[in-house]
Formats: structure tokens, sequence, C-alpha cells
């Protein structure tokens, strides 16, 4: 039988001295099984896929498939364990690239060489999988609906047959009936081919009826590695990650409370309806009647009806935590316990760690629980909220965004006046100091650094070329004297560009658009188009992050559909050639999407006036830090003229 052996795998985030992404994970899949990966947002799931997939180096540990080792490995080693797996990401139609459905179809199954029988036969065999027809193969793969274009890429993948599918939340944007034809279909496939499947997924009421193992995972780490049986009979270990039981295990809870005899795990919804008729024609033969319905129903099983119109309320938490709401009417003969009970099968105590590194919730916990109200109407305290984004940098915060901009232009300005090595290198140590005090990650610097000093280089190499004109000269010379002055050159653009880097990251686009609106409104009366210029400069700045983030995701779809065809890490030529025009087409549809947007928000008008959300107010400390870039820039200046 065949494994999937992850041992003690560790990433950080940031760099070695930043928090980690994933930490000593250790698990074995079993092939013919699926395989739950579940946790928070945050908790590191997509981050071990990625690992998974050989998209991402781990930083310590090693995967290895059967006895084909993925990290640590070699070259030879990677592609192997690459070519035994395929990777569908959330939003599978993404995936698409070719320009028919055919198309992809042959971009999946090229690198197996096979022979013109066996691919059809392949391909007849995916689509009939996922309920397609042959005449869809000369589609265009984008003029699909949603739905069809979701099954198409699924089916291109599940054509290269591998013998371990990695899915990341394959069942988001799809309804209840979608989602259980696509749950149904990857068990009928695992128990059919014995191949192994691993979710990442939030939707384990879909997922739970037909996992044979989870593993959980708690910001980086396994908290648990357990059954589907072993969690229904100890749901309280979903607490430990921070999550919810599912509705099935609440339920179940709720209605064994009530009387009802439900099946102890995941019983199925025809076994839970069947245990409340019984129920019901049991009352109604001891003359209960239509009463003894009505009190099945109330107070729990009403309040559950109509908890799906209204999640964030009161009836909703408790039917989901396991235990009935409590009315006013009748908490003095609700059973003592009843509370207690479902706060410790839905996993989340009073006192639990289990929120930890969720503030909010563990402010709400601390502060507003108590033993009457575990679960405040207000929808905070345990339910997974949605991930806050990240706070500005402090020292972004702190000063004036129109400060920045006076500095980068007198930073930038002293340093583009420097031609002497001095004065180089006395600019290079100013903006390393910028980098220190901007508190901006390294990477964020390092990646077009890395870019333009490539650039630099090959630029010096020509530079450098001579080709010999006199006789007895060798045809082709190098002159370092020439390659010099082009390194010199680039150096003050290359400082000017990771100044350009820092200015946004540490301020943040919008405020740094507000400093130059507010910092250029006297033109304004002279018809000078203000708003023009400062969305100008602010997507000037946002533009190579833009770009970059779609080239990097499209980058990572065609190396994990490129089943290894190129080396371990970085793209191939091969991955470059298949998502080259699908990245031009996604930028052509951003510039689209973001004209709309501006038309939609008034832009295409001009010499109107529009509200402000926030007024900027330059204090003194900003002209403090305006006096210190003046300072510096003069020095430069001073400094370029006396070293020519």
């Amino acid at each position: 039988m065949d494994y999937l052996h992850v041992k003690n795998l560790s990433k950080t985030v940031g760099g070695p001295d930043t928090s980690f992404a994933v930490r000593d994970v250790s698990f074995t899949a079993v092939a013919g099984e699926i395989t739950l990966l579940i946790g928070r947002s945050g908790a590191g799931k997509s981050t071990l896929l990625d690992m998974l997939g050989g998209l991402s180096v781990p930083d310590g540990g090693g995967i290895r498939y059967g006895d084909t080792e993925l990290w640590p490995g070699s070259k030879q080693s990677a592609r192997e364990a690459r070519r035994k797996l395929a990777l569908v990401f959330q939003h599978p139609h993404e995936q698409l690239f070719a320009a028919t459905v055919r198309g992809e179809f042959d971009y999946t199954l090229r690198p197996f060489k096979l022979s013109g029988e066996e691919r059809e036969a392949r391909i007849a065999e995916a689509l009939e999988l996922f309920g397609l027809g042959p005449e869809l193969l000369d589609e265009r793969p984008h003029e699909l609906s949603g739905g069809t274009q979701r099954r198409a890429a699924l089916a291109s993948v599940f054509a290269s047959r591998p013998r371990w599918l990695l899915l990341d939340e394959p069942t988001a944007g799809l309804d209840h009936e979608a989602a259980a034809r696509l749950t149904g279909t990857l068990r009928s496939w695992t128990r059919r081919t014995g191949s192994g499947a691993l979710v990442a997924t939030h939707d384990l009421d879909a997922f739970l009826p037909v996992a044979d193992r989870i593993v959980m995972l708690s910001q980086g780490t396994v908290v648990h590695d357990c059954t589907p049986a072993e969690l229904a009979a100890r749901p309280a270990m979903l607490g430990d990650a921070g999550l919810l039981p599912p509705e099935a295990l609440a339920l179940g809870s709720l209605l064994r409370r009530h009387g009802v005899d439900v099946p102890a795990g995941l019983p199925a919804p025809e076994e839970t309806a069947q245990a409340i008729a019984a129920v019901l024609a049991a009352r109604a033969r001891r003359g209960q009647g239509a009463d003894a319905a009505a009190g099945l129903s109330a107070p729990g099983l009403a309040a559950s009806a109509d908890a799906p119109a209204s999640p964030g309320s009161a009836s909703r938490e408790a039917v989901l935590c396991g235990s009935p709401p409590t009315f006013a009417s009748d908490r003095a003969t609700a059973p003592v316990g009843v509370v207690s009970a479902g706060s410790f099968e839905c996993g989340i105590p009073a006192d639990s760690p289990a929120i930890e590194g969720d503030s909010s919730a563990a402010e709400t916990v601390q502060a507003g629980t108590s033993a009457d109200d575990p679960f405040p109407s207000s929808g905070s305290g345990p339910f997974p909220a949605m991930e806050p984004s990240p706070p500005a940098l402090p020292i972004g915060r702190r000063f004036d965004p129109r400060t920045f901009w006076i500095g980068y232009v007198l930073l930038s300005a002293g340093i583009l006046l420097q031609k002497s090595l001095i004065g180089l290198a006395v600019s290079a140590a100013i903006t390393a100091a910028a980098v220190l005090l901007s508190q901006v990650p390294f990477r964020a610097v390092w990646k077009p650094l890395r870019a333009f000093l490539i650039f630099m280089g090959l630029s010096a190499v020509i530079a450098g070329l001579t080709i010999g004109a006199g006789q007895g000269e060798s045809p082709i010379g190098f002159d370092p004297q020439a390659a010099l002055a082009a390194v010199r050159a680039l150096s003050n653009l290359m400082l000017v560009l990771v100044l350009g880097v820092l200015f946004p990251l540490t301020v943040g686009y919008l405020r740094m658009k507000q400093g130059v609106e507010q910092g250029l409104a006297v033109l304004a009366g002279l018809k000078f188009p203000v708003e023009a210029v400062a969305l100008t400069a602010s997507l000037m700045f946002r533009f190579i992050p833009l770009i970059g983030g779609q080239w990097n995701r499209f980058g990572r779809i065609a190396k994990a559909r490129g089943q290894g065809r190129s080396g371990k890490s970085g793209l191939g030529l091969a991955e470059f050639r298949i998502m080259a025009l699908p990245f031009m087409f996604s930028l052509i549809r951003m510039a689209d999407e973001f004209s709309t947007a501006l038309e939609i928000r008034g832009y295409s008008r001009t010499g109107g006036r529009r509200a402000r959300s926030r007024t900027l107010r330059t204090q003194a400390r900003d002209y403090a830090a305006m006096g210190v870039f003046l300072l510096i820039f003069l020095c430069l200046a001073v400094l370029a003229d006396i070293l020519g």
C-alpha cells in the first residue's frame, strides 16, 4: 500500500526571524483514502499544500511519496514525485490556460508521452466522470458557464490519473447539491483507483461523511490526527483548533438531549429523519398527539429551523454549539448543566486557549461570557471571524504621508546627484538606514532588488564588450572600465528603486494618494489636474506589485499543472510559454475592471470636489522629519559638488 509521509515539516513567513506558517508538522496519509486538513484561516493549510505539491520549498523536514523523496531530494526524485500528484486550487476554473478544452487535456497529459489511443481513452474517462460530453472538447474554456468551467478544469486534472490528489477548498462557491456530487465523485474515485486525496477545507459537513482521516491544524502545528469516528465521539477536539462542530454533529447532540435516538457519529439525513419520526409516532401512540410534536420542536428544534435565516443570532449559536436556546420564560425549568454540556461539546469553554491568536474572540470570551451566556448574541466569541487586515506599519501611521512624499523626492534627488564611489557608498548607507527604520520585511525589498541586480549585471556585460577593429586585436574583448561605468550609472537608480519599494509599503497606497491630493490641493484653483496626478502617482507605485501578484499566481498554476517537467524550483520554458498569453489577458481584464471602477468613482470627470473620509494634518514631528530629509539632501548635494 502506498503512503504519503510528512515528517517535521516547517516553513517560515518573511524570513527566519519571523513567524512560522507551518512548524514541525508530521502525519501519514494512505492511498485509497481521503484525508482532511482542517483549521481556521491562517492555520497553515494552503502553505502545507504548496509544499506537498512541490510549489514551495520547506525550511526543514521532509516529504516522501512512497519511496520517492520530494523534499529533500534530487532533481530527478522531485520530478518523479510531482508526476504522482495533482494540485487543484481553490477556484479550479482559474487553472484554465489553453484556447480549447482539448488543449487543456493536451497540456496535462503531454509529460506522460502517451499514445494517441491511450490519451483519448483518458480524456473520455475524465469527461464521463464529471458528466461532460466529447462535444465540449472544441469549446473555448472561458466561454463556458461557471459550473462547466469548474468541471472541465477538474476533468483535465483527473485525466492524469494522479496517485495523490491535493485539493484546496474544492467546495468553495458550490451549493449543497453540487458539493454533494463532488464529494461523492471523489469518494468513488479514491475507492476505485486506490489513489489518495488530501483536502484542505472548512466544509466539514460536506467532507466528514466521506473522510477517512482528519489532520487538524492550529497556528501551523498539528493538534489532532484522528478518524471521523473519533471526532464524532469527542467533538470538543475541534475547540483546540478554534473550530465549531459541523451541523450534523451539533444537531445530533441536540436531538439526543430531546430524547431522539439519533445514531452516534455522523448519521445520514435519512437516519435522522427516521429517528425523529419514530419519536413522534411513539408519543402519538401514547396520546400526546400534536402536543408531542410541538414539544419536540420547541424551543430547540424550532430554533434550529430558523437558524439558517439568521446565522448571527443566539438561536443559531446555541444550535451549532449543541445546546438548546434558553428563553426567559423557561430558564427556571431548564435542566441544570444544559449550557455547560453545549459549551463542552462545542469544544470552546470560556477559559479555553483554543482561540488564542484571535484577539477579538479572546476578549469576548474573557469579558463578555458567563455560565448563563457562553455565546453572546453579537456573533463574536468563539465563532471564526473574518481575518482582520494586517495593521499598518507603526512608522507609516506616525507621520503625515506628505512627509514621506517630500522625503522620497529629496532623498531620490540627492542620490541621483552622486557620481563618485564615495557618494554612492554614502547614499547606500542612507538607503540601508531607511530600510531598517521602515520595518518593512527585507523579503519585500529583495525581490525587486534581485531582479534589478540581474539587469545591472547583464547591462555591465553588454557595456563592457568590445569588438576589435585594429590589426592583431582579438575580435571580441572586454573593457572593465566601461562595465564599471555602467554599474555606477545604474547604482543610483537601484537605490531610488529600493526607496520606491519602501514608500508604499510603509505608508499604504490609500494614504499615499491622500497625501499627494492634499499636498497639491493649492494648485486646484489654477486648473491643475490634482486628482489625476495623485491617482497616476498612486497607480505607478502599485502597478509593479499587482503585476508581480498576477505573475506569481499564474506561475504557481503553471508549475502545478506542469507535472514536474522543469527543475525543483522556478519556472521553466514550458511553464512560461503556456502562461504568458493568459497572464497578459488577465492584466487586460484587470485593467478593464479597474477602469470601470474608476468610472463609477467619478474619476472620468475633472474639476469637481469630492468628499474626503479623512483630512490629513501636519504636526510638529512631521516638520522635524522634513527638516531631517532636507538636511540629508543638502549634505548629499554638497558631497556631490565636492567630489564631482
